[in-house]
C-alpha cells in the first residue's frame, strides 16, 4: 500500500474508532446530564420526551457532520424535504449498516424509535432511548399497538426497520409483520426510506474496524408516502398486513 494511501487508511480507522466510542459515551452524557438539565422544570412527560428527541436530532445532525469533516463517510439525501413534512407517519427504512437509525433521526423531527429489548437494557445507550420514550418491541401485543397509536396521534413518527436487525448483503430482504400490524390497526401513513452504502461497511457480521479502502458514500433516498388505507379493503386485515408485507419486499429488492 502506497505511503498516501496508508495514511489516509490509519487516519480513517483512528477517526472511526473513535466515533463509535464517541456515539455510546456521548449517548449517555446526554441522557444523564444534557436532557436532565434541559427539562428540568418540564413537569408534562411528553413535553419532556418532546424536548429530549429534539436534543437527540441536533446531536445526531452535528455527529454526522463531524463524521463528513473528518473523512469518515460521504453523505447525500434526496427528498429530505418529505422527512421533513412527516407528522404521525411510520417511517420505514431499509437496514444495511450500524449508523442507519442516526441518519434518519438526525434528519426526522418528531422521532420516536422501535427499538429491541437488547437496546432498552444497553449500559451506554438504554438510558438514552428510555429518556426519549422509545418504544421497545417485546411489549404485551394490545399494549404495543396501544402505545405505537398513542405516539402517532400525537404527532411523532415511528421509525421501523422491518428487518428487524441488519440486512445480510447480497440476500432478499425478509420483513417482519408487526410494522404492518401497526398500519392496519392505526391506518397510520408509511413513509418509505431507502438506505444504500457503496463501498459497504458496518455492515452485519463486520467489525467496525474493517473499513474499506475509500471512504463509504451512504445515499439515503426519501420515497414515497404509502397510503396504509389501500391495503385494508382485503378481506380480513391479516391478509391486508401481509400484502402490505410482500409490496415492500418487492419495493427494496427493486430499490
Amino acid at each position: 500500500m502506497p505511503t498516501a494511501s496508508r495514511i489516509d487508511h490509519l487516519w480513517r480507522l483512528a477517526a472511526t474508532g473513535l466515533a463509535f466510542a464517541a456515539l455510546g459515551l456521548g449517548g449517555f452524557v446526554l441522557a444523564l446530564t444534557v436532557i436532565p438539565l434541559a427539562t428540568t422544570f418540564m413537569t408534562d412527560r411528553r413535553a419532556r420526551e418532546r424536548r429530549a428527541q429534539s436534543i437527540i436530532r441536533a446531536s445526531f445532525r452535528c455527529y454526522v457532520a463531524v463524521l463528513q469533516w473528518l473523512g469518515v463517510l460521504t453523505l447525500e439525501v434526496t427528498g429530505a424535504e418529505r422527512l421533513a413534512s412527516c407528522r404521525g407517519n411510520l417511517v420505514i427504512a431499509n437496514h444495511p449498516t450500524l449508523l442507519d437509525v442516526v441518519l434518519i433521526v438526525a434528519l426526522l423531527p418528531n422521532a420516536r424509535c422501535v427499538v429491541k429489548y437488547q437496546l432498552w437494557r444497553h449500559p451506554l445507550l438504554g438510558p438514552l432511548v428510555r429518556v426519549a420514550g422509545y418504544l421497545r418491541n417485546d411489549q404485551e401485543p394490545q399494549a404495543f399497538i396501544e402505545n405505537c397509536r398513542a405516539a402517532l396521534d400525537d404527532g411523532s413518527n415511528l421509525v421501523i426497520f422491518p428487518e428487524g436487525t441488519r440486512s445480510v448483503p447480497g440476500s432478499r430482504p425478509r420483513f417482519h409483520r408487526g410494522f404492518a400490524h401497526i398500519a392496519t390497526l392505526t391506518g397510520a401513513d408509511l413513509q418509505l426510506v431507502t438506505i444504500t452504502c457503496d463501498p459497504v461497511t458496518l455492515v452485519k457480521g463486520q467489525a467496525w474496524y474493517a473499513i474499506p479502502a475509500k471512504p463509504p458514500t451512504f445515499r439515503i433516498e426519501i420515497g414515497e408516502r404509502l397510503r396504509a388505507k389501500a391495503f385494508l379493503d382485503a378481506p380480513t386485515r391479516a391478509r391486508g398486513a401481509r400484502r402490505l408485507v410482500s409490496y415492500l419486499e418487492s419495493y427494496y429488492v427493486g430499490s
